[in-house]
């Protein structure tokens, strides 16, 4: 049975309120029982309209890069340019960097590259930080002004009708998509998913999900 699998629920989601009114209706749905406190997570800005955007709200950001893909001329060559602003490593990979807005012209990033937001104080921060458990009205607040920026919002929650409740519910990706065991930014492109735990039979969850009469995208490893 193994780790969690998830299956897009393949409906037209049009922008980010849409898309979150369609999760809280799967869970109204499919839910059973008390459900977790949902949490949310900010994927890696992707694009200079991302940066842009989130230089409204946060302050700080920190550009990573493996070891391996440190020996890479494109990933060098950005290296070299961070240098030359003033910025170093404050470990092997590890850039970080208030968001300056010269920055957003390192966009698109090579390959092996990746920026992500930091917490920190500002004037005007966003409605709600990276965090493990938000409410429902901190999730409201924070659809309403994600704009471009990616997040994930994942409700843990029983499935009416699975035996196990284990790493069960609904799974929200705002402006990304979920691809091999995790979420990549995908501006633009909103996707709602079904978990349906670790615990259950396959027999129990093909019979499940066919019982939805959902449209449902093919298998991928998740939580």
């Amino acid at each position: 049975m193994g780790a969690s699998m998830l299956y897009q629920v393949l409906e037209p989601l049009p922008d980010a309120r849409t898309a979150l009114l369609f999760a809280r209706e799967l869970l109204a749905r499919f839910g059973t029982g008390t459900p977790d406190m949902p949490s949310l997570s900010f994927n890696d800005i992707a694009t200079r309209e991302q940066f842009h955007y989130a230089r409204q709200y946060f302050t700080c950001g920190t550009f990573l890069s493996s070891k391996r893909d440190l020996q890479d001329s494109r990933v060098q060559e950005l290296w070299q340019t961070l240098y030359g602003l003033g910025l170093r490593d404050t470990s092997t990979g590890w850039v970080e960097t208030e968001l300056q807005p010269e920055l957003a012209s390192l966009w698109p990033l090579p390959q092996g590259v990746r920026f992500q937001l930091m917490k920190g104080e500002a004037p005007s921060t966003f409605p709600i930080r990276d965090c493990d458990e938000c409410t429902e009205a901190e999730i409201d607040r924070a659809v309403a002004a994600c704009g471009p920026l990616s997040i994930d919002i994942d409700w843990f929650w029983a499935l009416r009708g699975l035996p196990s409740s284990n790493l069960c519910g609904v799974q929200l990706c705002l402006n990304s998509t979920w691809t091999e065991q995790y979420s990549e930014p995908d501006p633009g492109r909103h996707a709602v998913y079904l978990s349906i735990g670790t615990r259950n039979s396959d027999e129990d969850v093909r019979d499940w999900l066919q019982g939805t009469g959902l449209r449902l995208g093919k298998s991928q490893l998740g939580w």
